[in-house]
Order: structure tokens, then C-alpha cells, then sequence
């Protein structure tokens, strides 16, 4: 995938219900560029499909980390790319200090999330990380572990 592939799936999750139209005219491509690109994206197998996001669909991702993120240089832009197009990564805040980037990240279970953490560190540009997993949400429309034990 190149920067425009990322691009392009960065737009689709903000809405992807967008027209192609709409697509094109944002990332200053033709509408066939588009078309072409959706289509190769979705035969490799990149994108799996189009679905809607419903206000519960954090149940099902109970792992639950914080992200700090050095980027190096003058390599942000292109590092928030690559992280945009994470399904794992909720999240993107630039902040101050000594980290550039805090990410939320949900995943299934710890498997995973060691594995996005390995992608995440392989992303040209990224200097340094730490992450600290959620154990529980004191305040806040977060969830916790324990969220799963009683259904409401």
C-alpha cells in the first residue's frame, strides 16, 4: 500500500458511506482512480468490507492501551498515515512533551495487541513508544474487564 491507499482507507472509516464523487474530489484524484483503487484494495483483501459501526462494538474488544509515540523528525504526517489505516488504533492525539503521538488502541485479546504493537514500531519514522494497558475505568465511558462479567 502507498500513502494514497492510506489515504483512501483513512477516508473510508471516517465514512464509509462516502460517494466516490466525494472521494476523488478530497484526495484530488479522478473518480476511476478511485473506483480502481477501492476495487484492488478489496480483491488483495485489504479491505474486507464495508459495515456499520454501532455504539457497542467495544464489547468485543476488551483489551484496551494507551500508546505514547515519538515521531522522528519531520516524519508526523506520514506516521499518522500509516497508523490511520490500523483498524486497532481507535485514536490519534498529538500532544506535547517529550511524546508526539498518544494512541488508543482496542484489540480482541493480547495476542493481538503485541501484534499491533510490532506494526506499530515497524512504521518508518517512529523513534520510540511506550504503552500502558487499561485495567479499569474509574471514570468515564470506557470499559474494563469487569464489564464483561455482569451483562447489563
Amino acid at each position: 500500500m502507498d500513502d494514497l491507499d492510506l489515504q483512501l482507507i483513512s477516508a473510508l472509516r471516517s465514512d464509509g458511506r462516502r460517494s466516490v464523487s466525494d472521494l476523488a474530489k478530497d484526495l484530488k484524484i479522478s473518480r476511476a482512480t478511485v473506483r480502481a483503487r477501492m476495487e484492488r484494495l478489496q480483491e488483495s483483501g485489504e479491505i474486507l468490507g464495508f459495515t456499520a459501526v454501532l455504539r457497542d462494538d467495544w464489547r468485543d474488544l476488551p483489551i484496551r492501551a494507551v500508546m505514547l509515540v515519538e515521531v522522528a523528525g519531520r516524519n508526523t504526517e506520514p506516521v499518522i498515515r500509516a497508523l490511520t489505516a490500523l483498524t486497532e488504533v481507535r485514536a490519534i492525539h498529538s500532544t506535547n512533551g517529550k511524546w508526539d503521538l498518544v494512541l488508543d488502541i482496542a484489540t480482541r485479546d493480547l495476542a493481538a495487541f503485541d501484534d499491533v504493537l510490532n506494526r506499530i514500531r515497524l512504521i518508518e519514522g517512529i523513534a520510540g513508544s511506550e504503552s500502558n494497558l487499561l485495567l479499569s475505568t474509574r471514570k468515564g465511558p470506557a470499559v474494563s474487564a469487569s464489564d464483561f462479567d455482569h451483562p447489563r
